[in-house]
């Protein structure tokens, strides 16, 4: 049977097909072997590699002696294929579990690299943190002396200009009453008090002096308010958490922003600054870390305004605007929502505002810590929330969402 041309065919065409898988596998074990760069790596590879190349000079060899009809050669032939064969599971084995072993090896050192680098992660986070709030408690500690210290300084002189007015006021009324009392008397004085009176024009002096006086007057009470707003704005002597008016916070932080606003002005159009202000009561916060996040804001807004002016480089026919809003929501919280319709900013920006020192202002313009530090404030320290919303060249909205606390939190 095994003479018959029909199954030597089959048998030649099994081994050819054998020998081409062979030859496939020799030039991928060839390729594997260029990956090894040390000889202790390769040595099972290369008697693997060997093993085949036996293999396929085997089938080659099985091929002419299935031809050439030498069919007693063929039990000898299938013997060392066997016994090599079983050499070449033991190598496959072998490298195998190598591999698996390194496989294993690897995967752990990663699973302790990974569990390093998620601690040192962290860490660093832990670290930024501590170092935000450093930052956030010198930054207003500073600001909040120089703050009182300037209004402390202002208040004494002003205190004083606007406690004497009255006084002056009625040493003045007096002075006149008695030149009138000495005009009725004496009617016709001498040339000399004639001629000064005309060269002063007393008439003109008793008539401005009034109002030079109701103008003084005004402008002391500006400063005493302006003053006033400065010592609310600092709030150094008072506790960390109390009752407080969030309408008071925002007034005072805009009166801080008057020489940006009116800087602004000198360049362009003049900011228009529209509050609606709803009925907030009094709740428990920590006034002077919300003002500073009453100035991040407001600060960021009028930089905004500014960098739209400075793109269009020319008056446009909408009014540079800040809305600031507050109102009650059903939920036991406030809302204030602070908007512009400044230069805005893309989704990409928007996004990573709130991450610690990401800024897009040129070096020395900015440290990326006023939004991170607002976030901080808002949701940490006050339990709230705080969202932003944007659309290029069309501006920017802030909600802050604070809950209303009767007590305070612990």
């Amino acid at each position: 049977m095994l003479n018959s041309p029909l199954v030597l065919y089959s048998i030649v065409t099994m081994i050819a097909l054998g020998a081409g898988i062979m030859g496939l596998s020799i030039i991928k074990a060839r390729k594997i072997l260029k990956l090894f760069k040390k000889e202790p790596e390769r040595w099972s590879w290369q008697i693997m590699f060997l093993l085949m190349v036996f293999f396929l000079f085997g089938y080659s060899l099985c091929i002419y002696l299935t031809i050439a009809r030498l069919i007693d050669w063929i039990p000898l032939l299938t013997g060392m294929v066997f016994f090599f064969g079983a050499l070449f599971v033991l190598f496959t084995v072998t490298i195998y579990y190598q591999t698996l072993q390194r496989l294993l090896v690897v995967q752990e050192k990663y699973r302790i690299a990974k569990e390093d680098a998620e601690f040192a992660l962290l860490k660093l986070q832990e670290t930024q943190q501590t170092q935000m709030q450093l930052i956030q408690r010198e930054t207003m500690l500073a600001l909040g002396t120089m703050v009182a210290g300037v209004a402390h300084e202002i208040n004494n002189p002003v205190s004083f200009i606007h406690g004497n007015l009255q006084y002056l006021k009625q040493y003045i009324y007096e002075l006149f009453n008695i030149i009138a009392t000495y005009a009725h008397v004496y009617p016709n004085p001498e040339s000399k008090i004639i001629n000064a009176l005309d060269n002063s024009d007393f008439n003109f002096i008793q008539s401005d002096l009034p109002n030079l006086l109701n103008s003084m007057q005004v402008g002391a009470n500006r400063i005493m308010e302006i003053v006033e707003s400065l010592s609310n704005f600092s709030r150094l002597n008072e506790a960390d958490y109390k009752k407080a008016d969030i309408h008071q916070g925002i007034d005072s932080t805009i009166v801080i922003l008057q020489s940006r606003l009116k800087a602004f002005a000198n360049n362009s159009q003049a900011i228009s600054m529209i509050k609606e202000y709803g009925d907030i009561p009094h709740f428990f916060c920590n006034p002077r870390y919300l003002n500073q996040v009453f100035l991040n804001l407001l600060n960021n807004a009028i930089d905004a305004l500014m960098q739209k002016a400075y793109i269009f480089n020319q008056d446009t026919l909408e009014k540079p605007t800040i809305w600031i809003r507050t109102f009650i929501c059903q939920d036991n919280h406030i809302t204030i929502s602070i908007a512009d319709n400044g230069c805005g900013m893309n989704e990409e920006t928007r996004q990573n505002i709130f991450q610690p020192f990401f800024t897009t202002k040129p070096v020395g313009q900015g440290t990326g810590l006023g939004l991170s530090i607002s976030h901080q404030i808002i949701v940490e320290q006050h339990g709230g929330s705080i969202k932003c919303s944007s659309t290029v060249n069309q501006g920017t909205k802030i909600d802050i969402r604070l809950p209303i606390r009767q007590t305070i939190p612990t």
